[in-house]
C-alpha cells in the first residue's frame, strides 16, 4: 500500500513541477506586477512540494502523526493560495433571455432579449453589478438594440457603522411596482410582461444617480429612496420618456422611492412613488412636472395559490399650449393610470419541475386626462390566461391567450395565442 501511495504522491509532484515550468515560461509575456504574483505562486508551490516530500517520508516511516502534519501543511498552503490569488471567486456571471412567438395578426417569432450579467465583489462592503442587453437578436438598420440596462457600485454602509443600509451609485432600476426590478422570465406568468406595468412603470425603467435602501429586518420593512435623472418627454408620454442615459438631460433631478412590507411569509405589499419636476427639461417652452403614486400586493408560493394586484396613476401638470411648446394637456397625458389583478395556481411535478396556470384582468389608459380636438381616450381592457411549465426553476415554457378591447377610435379588438421560452442563470 505504501508503494502505491508513494507513486501517487510522486505523480502529484510531477504535475506541480510541470506547472512551475509553464509558469516560468509565461513570465516572459506578462507585466512586472504579474511577475511578482507569479513568483509568489512558485514559492507557494515549492512549499506544497516540500510538504508532499515530508508526507512521503512519513509514509515510509509509518508515522501517523507525521502524515497528519504534512496534510495540514498542504491544506494550509492551498487555501492561502486560493484566498490570495482567487479573483475568480469574487466575479460572477449570469443572465436571462426570452424567445417569443406572437400569434396575433403578425405571426412572428423573435429572440426578444438576451441579457448578460457580470458582477464583482471587491470586498465585504463594495461590489459592482451590471446588465448588458441585446434586443431582437441583432442591431442593424434601426432594428434591435444594444444597451446597458444596469451598471452600478453597491456599497454596504455597515462600513460606516450603519447596519442594514446599502447605496447604489450609477445606473440602476427604478423601484416601481412588481416587475420593474425583478423581471426575469421564470418569475412571472405570461409570455410578455403585463401591459399595465409596462405603461405605468415604463418597464424596463432605469436612471442614473444614487439610491439608498434601508431594511428593518425585525419589522419586515424595506425603504428605498433615490435621486436620479428624469423621464424626458415634452408631451408627457411616460413610456416614451425613458430615454437611454446618454440621451437624458441632468439639468433637473428627479426622485423615486418605495416602501415594502413583508406582512407574512410569501406576501409583500408596497407603495411606490416618483416625482419628476420637469419632464421637458430639454425643450424650449413650459415645464411638465409629474407625480406617480401606486400600490401593489404580491403573494407568491412555490406550490398552491398565488396572486398579484397592482394600481398606479400619474398626474402631470401640463401647461396650456403655447406656440410650439408643450401639448400634453391636449392629448390627455395629464392623467394616466392602470390596474390589474392576477390569480394563479402551481403544482410541483417530479424533480424540480412544476406547472402553473393563471388568469389576469387589467385596465389601462395613458390618455385619461383632458382632451381637445380629435384626441380621444385610450382605455384598454385586457384578459390574459395561460400556462407556465417550469422544466426547472430557472427555465420555463409559456403559453397564453390574450384578448384586448380598446375604446380608442379606429382601434379594433385584438386576440391571439402566444408562446414563449425563458431562462435565467
Amino acid at each position: 500500500m505504501n508503494s502505491i501511495y508513494k507513486k501517487d504522491v510522486e505523480a502529484d509532484v510531477n504535475v506541480l513541477l510541470k506547472t512551475i515550468f509553464f509558469l516560468v515560461i509565461f513570465i516572459f509575456s506578462v507585466s512586472a506586477n504579474e511577475i511578482e504574483d507569479l513568483k509568489k505562486i512558485i514559492n507557494e508551490q515549492k512549499l506544497v512540494i516540500d510538504s508532499l516530500l515530508q508526507r512521503m517520508e512519513a509514509v515510509e516511516k509509518k508515522s501517523e502523526e507525521a502524515v497528519e502534519m504534512a496534510d495540514a501543511a498542504v491544506t494550509a498552503v492551498e487555501e492561502n493560495e486560493i484566498d490570495e490569488i482567487g479573483w475568480w471567486k469574487k466575479t460572477s456571471l449570469g443572465g436571462y433571455g426570452e424567445i417569443h412567438y406572437e400569434g396575433h395578426e403578425t405571426d412572428k417569432i423573435d429572440f426578444h432579449r438576451y441579457v448578460l450579467f457580470v458582477g464583482h465583489e471587491f470586498n465585504e462592503h463594495l461590489s459592482f453589478n451590471s446588465e448588458f442587453e441585446i434586443e431582437h437578436s441583432l442591431v442593424k438598420d434601426n432594428h434591435g438594440e444594444l444597451e446597458m440596462e444596469q451598471g452600478y457600485l453597491e456599497h454596504d454602509w455597515a462600513q460606516f457603522g450603519l447596519k442594514n443600509t446599502r447605496a447604489k451609485y450609477g445606473m440602476f432600476l427604478i423601484p416601481c411596482g412588481i416587475l420593474n426590478e425583478i423581471h426575469e422570465p421564470p418569475t412571472f406568468y405570461g409570455v410578455e410582461r403585463n401591459e399595465v406595468e409596462k405603461e405605468v412603470c415604463a418597464n424596463t425603467w432605469w436612471e442614473g444617480g444614487v439610491q439608498l435602501t434601508h431594511t428593518l429586518p425585525d419589522d419586515g420593512i424595506q425603504i428605498i429612496a433615490g435621486i436620479h435623472s428624469s423621464l424626458t418627454h415634452s408631451e408627457g408620454d411616460i413610456r416614451s420618456g425613458r430615454d437611454k442615459l446618454q440621451e437624458q438631460s441632468a439639468k433637473v433631478w428627479s426622485y423615486s422611492g418605495k416602501v415594502k412590507y413583508t406582512a407574512i411569509n410569501n406576501l409583500d405589499v408596497g407603495m411606490f412613488w416618483s416625482y419628476q419636476p420637469d419632464m421637458g427639461d430639454d425643450q424650449v417652452g413650459p415645464e411638465v412636472s409629474g407625480t406617480l403614486l401606486g400600490v401593489y400586493a404580491d403573494y407568491k408560493q412555490k406550490e398552491g395559490l398565488s396572486y398579484r394586484v397592482f394600481w398606479g396613476e400619474w398626474n402631470l401638470d401640463c401647461p396650456a399650449h403655447v406656440g410650439s411648446g408643450n401639448t400634453c394637456i391636449q392629448k390627455g397625458f395629464d392623467q394616466q393610470y392602470g390596474y390589474y389583478g392576477e390569480a394563479s395556481y402551481r403544482w410541483n411535478l417530479a424533480g424540480d419541475s412544476s406547472i402553473g396556470t393563471f388568469i389576469r384582468y387589467g385596465v389601462r389608459d395613458d390618455n385619461a386626462g383632458t382632451l381637445s380636438g380629435s384626441n380621444v381616450h385610450n382605455k384598454t381592457k385586457q384578459w390574459d390566461t395561460g400556462i407556465n411549465y417550469w422544466i426547472t426553476d430557472a427555465a420555463v415554457l409559456k403559453l397564453d391567450f390574450e384578448e384586448q378591447t380598446k375604446d380608442k377610435a379606429n382601434q379594433r379588438d385584438s386576440r391571439g395565442l402566444n408562446l414563449g421560452v425563458g431562462y435565467q442563470f
